[in-house]
């Protein structure tokens, strides 16, 4: 049953529409930010242990297998790129890496997603803001040279 709003009622929302539509026009772009796509999900504990317990990294052959679907990243310069996998690598600088066009060919691609660097930090730079960007399937390529003692 809908009562009728008293006259003190209507006074107190005459008074104060222009508040009242100010918190609607925040609460409304709160949640269209909360529902954007391009935000970052921030799971800083999921990310701490993939790097952790090395589950984002791969090695050259590991990957040898997984077929045409794979996208190599060369974060700089095409030199930390193993030979077979050199048609397959796109060139991309790290400060471009969260650019329209670069994002949706990394979405796009359905296989695994993999960053070569000569510098092991920049690669794990780019892999946790596309990890926290929500892109899956993202991983390091392992430098063996500098594995062997």
């Amino acid at each position: 049953m809908i009562r009728k709003l008293k006259r003190t009622e209507m006074e107190l929302l005459k008074r104060s529409w222009l508040i009242l539509t100010i918190l609607l026009l925040v609460a409304a772009m709160v949640l269209l930010r909360s529902f954007s796509p391009d935000r970052f999900r921030y799971d800083a504990a999921r990310w701490a242990a993939a790097s952790a317990d090395g589950s984002n990294l791969v090695s050259a052959d590991k990957i040898e297998g997984a077929g045409d679907q794979i996208l190599m990243i060369s974060l700089g310069n095409a030199a930390g790129v193993p030979e077979q996998f050199k048609e397959r690598t796109v060139m991309i600088a790290p400060a471009e890496i969260l650019e329209k066009e670069n994002l949706k060919l990394i979405r796009k691609n359905k296989g695994p997603v993999i960053l070569v660097s000569g510098n092991e930090s920049v690669s794990a730079r780019v892999w946790m803001v596309l990890s926290e960007m929500g892109i899956r399937n993202v991983f390091i390529l392992l430098d063996e040279v500098a594995e062997t003692p």
